[in-house]
C-alpha cells in the first residue's frame, strides 16, 4: 500500500503489522525517489543525501510492533550525518556499501553485513563511502510511550 493511504477494510488495531514481508523493492524505489527529489530541490530527504523510510502497520499507520520501530536508511556517497543523540538505543545493519559510524568521537569502519548498537544518549553519526544502504531497529516505540523521547542533533536550532 503507497505510503499515506490506508485500506478501509480491515480498520482494527493490531499488535503487530499483519505484513509478513516488507518487499525490498519498494522499499530501494521509495529511497530512490527520495534522493531524485532531492536533486530537484525538493524537501524529501532527512538531511542532504540521506533519504530514510519507516516501516509501518497498515491496520495502525503506527510501528511494526508497539515494541520495535524498524527504518530503512540510505546515504549518498561522501554524505555524513549529524551528529546526534537520542533516549533508547538503536541496532543498525549495513545493507550495501561501505561507510563508518562515529560513535563518541571514534571512527568505526562499516562494510555490508556488519551489525553495531549504538546505546542510548551515545553521540553518533554516519559517514558513507559509497551508496550506503542500512537498516535499523530501535526500542522507540517504549521510550516514546514512556515521554522519555528526547533527540539532541548537533548545530541544528530549534
Amino acid at each position: 500500500m503507497p505510503s499515506g493511504l490506508r485500506p478501509l477494510s480491515g480498520l482494527r488495531n493490531t499488535v503487530a503489522s499483519p505484513i509478513g514481508a516488507y518487499r525490498w523493492e519498494h522499499t530501494d524505489r521509495a529511497l530512490t525517489e527520495q534522493l531524485l527529489l532531492e536533486e530537484e530541490g525538493q524537501p524529501a530527504t532527512v538531511e542532504q543525501g540521506h533519504a530514510a523510510v519507516r516501516y509501518v502497520n497498515p491496520t495502525t499507520g503506527g510501528d511494526v510492533m508497539p515494541t520495535i520501530r524498524a527504518e530503512f536508511h540510505r546515504l549518498r556517497p561522501g554524505t555524513q550525518t549529524r551528529t546526534r543523540r537520542e533516549v533508547g538505543s538503536t541496532v543498525f545493519q549495513v545493507f550495501e556499501g561501505r561507510g563508518a559510524v562515529v560513535m563518541n568521537g571514534q571512527t568505526h569502519k562499516l562494510d555490508k553485513g556488519d551489525i553495531f548498537v549504538i546505546p542510548s544518549w551515545v553521540a553518533w553519526s554516519l559517514q558513507a563511502e559509497t551508496m550506503f544502504d542500512l537498516f535499523r531497529f530501535s526500542d522507540a516505540p517504549i521510550v516514546e510511550r514512556l515521554e522519555f523521547h528526547r533527540t539532541l542533533i548537533e548545530d541544528q536550532t530549534r
